[in-house]
């Protein structure tokens, strides 16, 4: 495994200014340090203006600190950029020198165009073999691009950034014709089997995301990978300028600075949904600066799986004893030999994580591992496959009935899938009586017969049998008989 050199990106952008701190493997690097500070320097470049002495000054104080953060951090690394904002106004070159002349840093002001390339590949970076379309909505300017077979192509951008259709038009209705002309002249989508897919970046986006996941009440508050069809997603976006919608804006936790923005925004992505007849939307938490860290890797690396990457990264750091994982994902073997590649993956990685949260107290580790994978930043995974691993780990401890009952997230795991994340969370759950710095899982055998498991302990490690080892089999015997009756075992686990 190849780790990251700890790198700090600061994106200058027209709505705000952020600073992140990327550190962990390569291939999945893990947010060290995340802050933004919104700063609408977007409002004051458009058409050619020039930023003001307050602005200046203001703006080289964010980096300046963000800087010194970077390097107090130890990061080797430290890139700046700008994007539309810079690219507008008259003196960026003024903003350039002074951050330069206090803290040694050059900003790049990147094109539209790079922009868009850079924003494909942060999606490379956190969903493989992706394919389809993108959009990076910012506060000026909107980026769009398409990934085909690995490649980003038909880079494009435009001036529809939600500060950009305020500052000329407000709120008028002619904004929406303004937004349309200019779509349907950028021809983003020319090969239909693209349209299945669009993928959403940037903060507008995410708002709506979230304000679509309180509608429907969606159990998983996390952005990355959140799936809508683009048929559902429509009716959100013709609420968001309704009056009521407006409302329900207000009972949310998005920031007003964003809120300001999202009938624009909203605007815009009918208008998109519309001309091209996408069938989904898929929304990103990565963009520019992940794609930046994904244009250093090379060809070998970005072939690597993020999540096995990721899950090899914790349990390197945090497993009791990690080189025992492999062993035990083939010592298991008998419960997963006849699933297919997609679901080996899973459970794969569930070896390598399932005892990261040991040195949590017993009545939590549970909670601990739900925590873990369904809000940390491993990428690589889609909602289901998330929910799909982290039932594994749920499985793998003592779990409360009472805390099974109550979880919403079940729902987005079928019943055949329930049932298999039981069969190797009690399998891995046995497994863990056998665990120390010898590799054991090569003398411990274990099999299924007549739909039977059984356990073959040699005569020299006799002692290893116990009480815990009894019924932790029991539980794992139950859970084959749930798989093969192919019966959903939320209901019976209150039995355990």
């Amino acid at each position: 495994m190849k780790f990251l050199k700890r790198i700090g990106i600061i994106d200058i952008g027209s709505n705000s200014i952020r600073l992140v701190v990327f550190d962990g493997p390569k291939r999945s690097p893990l947010y060290l340090y995340n802050e933004k500070v919104f700063y609408r320097l977007g409002q004051n470049s458009l058409g050619g203006q020039n930023f003001t002495d307050k602005i200046l000054a203001e703006v080289t104080n964010i980096i300046d600190r963000f800087v010194t953060i970077s390097r107090n951090m130890k990061a080797v690394k430290i890139i700046a950029f700008g994007t539309s904002a810079l690219r507008e106004a008259n003196n960026s070159t003024d903003l350039i020198k002074m951050i330069f002349n206090r803290t040694a840093i050059n900003v790049e002001i990147i094109s539209g165009e790079a922009e868009a390339e850079y924003a494909a590949k942060g999606i490379l970076l956190g969903f493989p073999n992706a394919f389809g379309a993108i959009c990076d909505l910012g506060g000026n300017s909107v980026e769009f691009g398409t990934i085909f077979e690995g490649k980003v192509i038909n880079c494009k951008t435009a001036l529809l950034g939600p500060l950009a259709l305020n500052k000329l038009f407000g709120i008028k209705k002619d904004a929406k014709s303004h937004m349309k002309a200019v779509i349907d002249s950028l021809n983003i989508i020319q090969q239909n089997d693209l349209r299945k897919k669009l993928f959403l970046i940037g903060g507008s986006w995410r708002a709506i995301a979230k304000f679509h996941m309180e509608l429907t009440g969606y159990p998983l508050k996390m952005i990355q990978g959140y799936k809508i069809k683009a048929k559902e997603l429509k009716k959100t976006l013709s609420l968001i300028s309704s009056e009521v919608g407006k409302k329900r804006l207000l009972m949310t936790n998005i920031p007003n600075e964003r809120l300001e923005l999202l009938p624009h925004s909203a605007n815009l992505l009918e208008i998109i949904l519309e001309t091209y007849r996408f069938d989904s939307v898929i929304f990103s938490s990565f963009g520019v600066r992940e794609g930046i860290i994904f244009d250093q890797l090379s060809e070998k690396e970005r072939s690597r799986d993020p999540l096995l990457e990721a899950a090899k990264y914790f349990e390197r750091k945090e497993s009791r004893f990690p080189k025992l994982s492999r062993s035990v994902f083939n010592w298991i073997a008998p419960f997963h030999k006849k699933f297919n590649k997609k679901n080996k993956r899973l459970i794969l990685a569930a070896c390598k994580l399932h005892d990261i949260t040991w040195i949590a107290h017993p009545d939590y580790k549970m909670e601990m591992c739900l925590e873990l994978i369904t809000r940390s930043n491993i990428s690589g995974l889609s909602h289901k496959d998330r929910m799909f691993l982290a039932m594994i780990l749920l499985f793998r401890h003592k779990i409360k009935s009472e805390v099974i009952q109550d979880l919403d997230l079940f729902h987005l795991v079928s019943k055949q899938k329930r049932g298999i994340a039981m069969l190797i969370g009690k399998s891995l759950r046995l497994a863990s009586t056998f665990f120390g710095e010898k590799d054991l899982f090569r003398e411990i055998k274990i099999s299924v017969k007549n739909d039977e498991v059984e356990l073959m302990i040699p005569e020299h490690l006799k002692s290893l049998k116990g009480e815990i080892v009894e019924r932790r089999k029991y539980e794992l015997n139950k859970a084959l008989k749930i798989f093969k009756n192919k019966k959903d075992p939320k209901k019976l686990l209150a039995e355990n």
